[in-house]
């Protein structure tokens, strides 16, 4: 059960990666801001469903802001190296070394913010009980199948 909720975790946080950090896939900057405000306001609802102590909600309230305001900085520079990969792709004869460099600094990029975004998590269940954190990754993964209803997400069965 917990191995299939860190997965759909996961997922999400692989897809909300993929629509910030590359725009032309799913989303404008304008409508990320959006998604984003959306998500601050169902987060801040559903701490006040969930009962947490004003403290502790203002903490957590803080912890989305701080990965919030990185995640920005980090979408901003993994733009940059797609847009980088694909213009030493679209060169007449492309450069291997530059394609490497390119291709490791999306990478980075992407590994960054997934990190962004298992570290935050990790920093917002640290500030709850264990039925808070549960009822929180559910009314997390209500939000996801809300905003995005049509995930498909490849895998592979034995």
């Amino acid at each position: 059960m917990k191995g299939r909720l860190v997965f759909k975790l996961g997922a999400l946080f692989t897809i909300l990666s993929v629509l910030l950090v590359v725009p032309a896939l799913g989303q404008t900057a304008q409508t990320n801001e959006e998604l984003g405000k959306q998500l601050k306001d169902y987060k801040s609802q559903s701490l006040k469903a969930l009962k947490i102590a004003p403290d502790k909600e203002k903490a957590l309230l803080e912890v989305e802001d701080k990965y919030s305001l990185m995640r920005g900085e980090i979408a901003e520079t993994s733009k940059k190296a797609w847009d980088n990969l694909q213009a030493t792709l679209a060169a007449p004869t492309p450069d291997e070394a530059k394609i490497k460099e390119a291709v490791a600094a999306y990478i980075d990029g992407q590994a960054k913010l997934f990190q962004s975004f298992r570290k935050q998590l990790e920093e917002e269940l640290a500030l709850m009980t264990p039925i808070q954190q549960g009822k929180y990754l559910v009314a997390m993964e209500k939000w996801r199948e809300k905003c995005m209803p049509k995930v498909c997400i490849p895998v592979t069965s034995k």
